[in-house]
């Protein structure tokens, strides 16, 4: 079950550079850990080790963040007529003091839980895994307005798709309820579903294109994603309703009438739940019981009830209602906590001969798995026994390094690299790794982010630029606040 991804990662790092130790991850609460720099610019490095493209971040008020991008031509060569330079971010926001929902984007959503999709929208450079388009931080006592974006290859900027987008974002929040509307505008992204299949050399043996036919369509287009919240007594979300309206709604209704089938998974690059999803919430003792909605296109269609329960070691998630316990199924998903109530693994489970959670006769398989330090702190994170992820302190406790591995070489993948400025970040440095004819497997710079004191306290590590890996343990709290990930 992913839970929270992106938002997490934003909010371990907070902590991570902030110095902070173990604990609970369930008391605390990373994002009131505060850092007083942000970024001033970027740096980055093709696979020649030349520099290709850099970025100037400015905070003209308080108000507002602008970034400009500056890329070389395809002469290499600086200061020359075929140089660009464009508008990476803008980020404008209100004085406010509830920042926005940033549920995901259903539209996003949906295409990401279709794998053509989600290849479709990594090629695009779009939210390929969580929905979440937007790049602007959250900041505190602000709400954001508008944000407007160059979507293109930092490190061959000559070379591939680039296009504009645009994001307007309106809430209200009034008690217990709070709706958001937000509407995506792209311009100079019109690949559609028979280039992005052609790009991918796709083929499936199973479609019918007399069911299916491809639409002529792009695959992502204008769309206003609408999401109504509605908050228990103690501001728990008792349902979540998503809508996602665009020109493909129509084409979902038409299509998944019938109900959702993998030729029109493969053949639209998305789920037929992408343009309408209700979330409904049970807060029982230690449980909270999930109904999906599910919809084709539009259209009403199943509902899928799932149960998360805290254990006394552990969290488990399984089919069903709360009262069906180990009847609701064969399965369910584990995930183990230590005594600071740090999620040490994802563990897929099977009910063993008693029919009950969590003993002996179970059988379990780790996928994910959690290791920390004697101080509590992640050191390393494994898939399928395999080493994923270690990350190493300074002596002060704040995060030095961190490592992404792969099943290639014990030289990493990918290493990122923080140094500090009076206690706040001051350098971050990525590293990927390359294949030197003379000298094998070596480290190379790609990115630099040098970051400058601000006057502005941030709640979390301001970056539009992934320098970090996703691969990280859920809370306790996530995982029984069973929410979309944000």
């Amino acid at each position: 079950m992913k839970m929270l991804l992106r938002y997490n990662l934003i909010c371990l790092v907070a902590v991570l550079v902030t110095g902070c130790g173990g604990g609970s991850s369930s008391s605390s609460n990373p994002v009131e850990r505060t850092i007083p720099s942000a970024p001033k610019q970027a740096e980055f490095f093709n696979t020649d080790g030349a520099l290709v493209s850099r970025m100037q971040f400015q905070y003209p008020d308080e108000l507002t963040i602008n970034a400009q991008l500056h890329a070389i031509g395809a002469d290499m060569l600086w200061d020359t007529e075929d140089d660009t330079s464009h508008p990476f971010l803008d980020c404008l926001y209100m004085s406010a003091p509830t920042p926005l929902l940033r549920y995901p984007d259903l539209y996003f959503l949906g295409m990401a839980r279709s794998p053509l999709g989600a290849v479709a929208l990594a090629q695009l450079g779009l939210p390929y895994y969580d929905g979440q388009m937007i790049k602007c931080p959250v900041r505190s006592g602000r709400r954001l307005l508008q944000e407007s974006g160059y979507v293109g290859s930092l490190f061959t900027p000559a070379l591939g798709d680039s296009y504009s987008y645009l994001i307007n974002a309106e809430l209200e929040h009034f008690g217990g309820t709070a709706t958001e509307v937000i509407d995506y505008e792209f311009l100079g992204l019109d690949r559609t579903v028979a280039e992005a299949k052609e790009l991918i050399e796709y083929e499936w043996s199973g479609e019918d294109s007399s069911v299916v036919p491809e639409p002529d369509l792009p695959i992502v287009v204008d769309h206003t994603q609408t999401t109504t919240v509605l908050y228990d007594a103690e501001q728990r979300p008792i349902s979540i309703d998503l809508v996602a309206d665009s020109p493909w709604t129509a084409l979902l209704d038409e299509y998944c009438v019938d109900g959702e089938t993998l030729d029109i998974h493969f053949m639209l690059l998305r789920f037929c739940s992408s343009a309408h999803e209700t979330l409904f919430y049970r807060y029982l003792g230690d449980s909270v019981e999930r109904d999906q909605q599910r919809y084709n296109g539009s259209n009403p269609a199943g509902i899928y009830t799932s149960t998360a329960t805290r254990l006394a070691r552990s969290v488990i998630v399984h089919p069903g209602t709360v009262d069906a316990g180990p009847t609701s199924g064969t399965g369910y998903k584990s995930y183990p906590f230590n005594e600071s109530e740090q999620v040490t693994a994802t563990v897929s489970s099977s009910y063993g001969d008693d029919r009950i959670w969590d003993t002996v006769d179970d059988l379990h398989i780790s996928f994910d798995t959690y290791h920390y330090d004697d101080n509590g702190r992640l050191s390393e994170t494994r898939f399928a026994g395999q080493k994923q992820q270690t990350y190493d302190y300074y002596p002060n406790g704040k995060l030095k390094q961190v490592d992404v591995f792969d099943n290639q070489s014990d030289i990493p993948a990918r290493r990122t690299l923080v140094s500090y400025r009076h206690g706040s970040p001051a350098q971050i440095t990525v590293q990927n790794r390359f294949e030197d004819p003379d000298d094998g497997y070596v480290l190379q710079t790609r990115i630099v982010v040098e970051f400058a004191s601000s006057e502005e306290t941030w709640p979390a590590l301001f970056t539009p630029i992934a320098l970090f890996p996703e691969m990280l343990p859920p809370s306790v709290d996530d995982l029984l606040r069973f929410q979309p990930h944000r």
